[in-house]
């Protein structure tokens, strides 16, 4: 399953506080929270052609802009970086964000995968 490949490949970052969507109460800063953002299949004039492509947001949480960034440029290293379970056919960085009621910046990427 990609879920594993993906927890395998971010479970060492942010000292291990890897979450898929959610983190839990109290999780500590800072944080990646991961989730999986939908599934495009290739098709041709005769339907389905095999191929898919699997969409995923990786969400960096700090307390300070700058180490949401330093955290999310560790995510798109070890993304980018060839391994099994899948590779990364693009990865967009989308905006920047503050959330005020948690008081934490985050910097998200979304990749597309392939098998």
């Amino acid at each position: 399953m990609i879920e594993i490949a993906i927890a395998a490949r971010l479970g060492a970052l942010a000292g291990g506080r890897v979450y898929p969507e959610i983190a839990p109460e109290g999780a500590g800063t800072p944080r990646i929270t991961w989730l999986g953002a939908g599934t495009v299949t290739g098709w041709v004039l005769s339907g389905w052609d095999g191929s898919e492509q699997a969409t995923l947001q990786v969400d960096c949480w700090a307390d300070t802009k700058l180490q949401a960034i330093e955290l999310g440029g560790q995510v798109f290293e070890a993304m980018a970086e060839p391994g099994p379970g899948f590779t990364v056919g693009h990865a967009q960085r989308l905006a920047d964000d503050y959330e005020s009621d948690t008081r934490l910046h985050r910097v998200s990427w979304e990749f597309t995968l392939q098998p």
